[in-house]
């Protein structure tokens, strides 16, 4: 039976529900990955000891991070580069907090808080991630970091320091080319984030900036939370995508202890000193 509803009326309904009627938002536009075919990298993703800061500790699997964290280390933050990288193609690795330190401390000392930074560096650049122009990261505020520059990346009220998070870099041709995402529970938090200009065509390795946390790094096979989309891991990419950093060689290691008189140039000396030795880091 045909509506009586005048056709003025009626589609002023239509346009009033258009109005009201919520649009499908943050539409996944990444795709499941193709089936893998090629030699993919043999050597078990780790962290090698020059990758990491003085104050960090690994399982003896290479896949979980501790921080030294007795009396006021615990004030310092740590870092650690993983041993593969990509420089083609689309990855992703997760990371879990399994233990946080206490940061009740005695006396009126500031309590040190727990961080988590999750983001991707170049070979040899500086573990703290975001504040140079070779890395880029994403915190447990919110914000994506590059440069020393935050931008708002995700609500904060779905970022914590718990839960599985995952990054995804997508260095394809095709859709969100050149981005990072970061997703936790398998949930996505932010968009794709476009890549700095700097870093695009560099070959990217996973790091962690952390502390007063103990983290459980995944590079694959299997991800603990699985994404909205199949997505190969780091521990699968091909071999033609990635870099593989070698472990050291064994030997007789070198300490250097520098020394200066306060705000007479020592850090900019020193910063001068290791980019000339970059092995020495």
């Amino acid at each position: 039976m045909a509506s009586s509803e005048p056709a003025a009326k009626k589609q002023k309904t239509d346009e009033e529900a258009k109005k009201t009627t919520p649009v499908a938002a943050n539409v996944e536009k990444e795709e499941d990955a193709p089936k893998a075919s090629g030699v993919k990298v043999k050597d078990a993703i780790t962290f090698h000891v020059p990758d990491t800061t003085m104050n960090v500790m690994s399982s003896t699997n290479g896949k979980v991070l501790f921080p030294l964290t007795d009396g006021g280390i615990r004030h310092l933050l740590s870092g650690a580069r993983a041993s593969v990288g990509v420089k083609a193609g689309r990855y992703m690795f997760e990371a879990k907090v399994v233990e946080q330190v206490k940061r009740e401390e005695s006396g009126k000392g500031v309590k040190p808080q727990h961080v988590l930074k999750i983001g991707l560096s170049t070979a040899g650049s500086s573990l703290f991630l975001g504040d140079t122009e070779d890395s880029i990261c994403f915190d447990t505020e919110g914000y994506m970091t590059y440069n020393n520059k935050k931008t708002f990346a995700g609500k904060p009220k779905s970022w914590a320091v718990d839960g599985v998070y995952a990054l995804v870099v997508n260095l394809t041709s095709g859709e969100n080319s050149n981005t990072v995402s970061l997703f936790k529970d398998g949930v996505r938090i932010s968009q794709p984030q476009a890549l700095p200009e700097h870093l695009v065509g560099e070959t990217l390795f996973p790091t962690f900036t952390f502390r007063n946390v103990v983290v459980n790094t995944n590079f694959g096979t299997e991800p603990m939370a699985p994404l909205p989309f199949t997505c190969h891991m780091f521990q699968d990419a091909l071999a033609k995508d990635a870099e593989v950093t070698k472990a050291p060689a064994p030997g007789i290691s070198e300490v250097l202890f520098p020394v200066a008189l306060p705000e007479e140039g020592g850090f900019d000396w020193l910063d001068m000193f290791l980019a000339k030795k970059p092995a020495l880091h």
